[in-house]
């Protein structure tokens, strides 16, 4: 069946509880990377402006900024309550649970085709750097979902390739 995506996901903006808390892990765009989050631990105090955004285990975390750059990784088995994320990273969070995996949305958006159709959205953007958002660049987007055991499946094959390929990329690296 066909929906557009701001059916499915949404673009959460809750705000980080900083209350009792001396320190947290701050995630930057810069500190998300084709599937990888790591970060950096900082006092409160010393945030910059922009460590504004809670998150979840399974969100998907996407920059604005350059899609070809891919600033993008599934929040998965992190300590969420210790992270703070910048506003410049879009938190992507699946609203119809009986209807779509994410990690099945999360291949979807990181699929090269997508990439490169949101990378050509924020190059035709005026402004100072390529930069998409989720109301102007991603709700409307169609998608023919397949059921739900369909996903699993598709998600299984592609949960194989991607580990080939870092097998064979740590065999490359040493």
């Amino acid at each position: 069946m066909k929906y557009k995506l701001g059916e499915l996901i949404d673009s959460e903006s809750k705000k980080f509880d900083f209350s009792k808390k001396a320190s947290v892990m701050f995630v930057n765009t810069g500190d998300v990377f084709d599937g990888k989050i790591t970060g950096v631990e900082l006092q409160v105090d010393k945030l910059p402006g922009q460590a504004k955004k809670s998150i979840r285990n399974g969100d998907i975390l996407f920059s604005e900024i350059r899609p070809k750059n891919k600033r993008f990784a599934l929040v998965d088995n992190l300590d969420v309550e210790n992270y703070v994320v910048s506003t410049k990273l879009m938190v992507l969070r699946n609203k119809k649970t009986d209807l779509l995996n994410i990690k099945y949305m999360y291949y979807f958006l990181t699929s090269p085709v997508m990439i490169e159709y949101l990378q050509s959205e924020a190059e035709g953007r005026s402004g100072t750097f390529p930069q998409i958002t989720f109301k102007e660049n991603i709700a409307n987007i169609l998608i023919d979902l397949p059921a739900l055991e369909e996903q699993e499946k598709i998600i299984n094959k592609l949960d194989a390739l991607d580990n080939k390929l870092q097998i064979n990329k740590q065999l490359n690296d040493n």
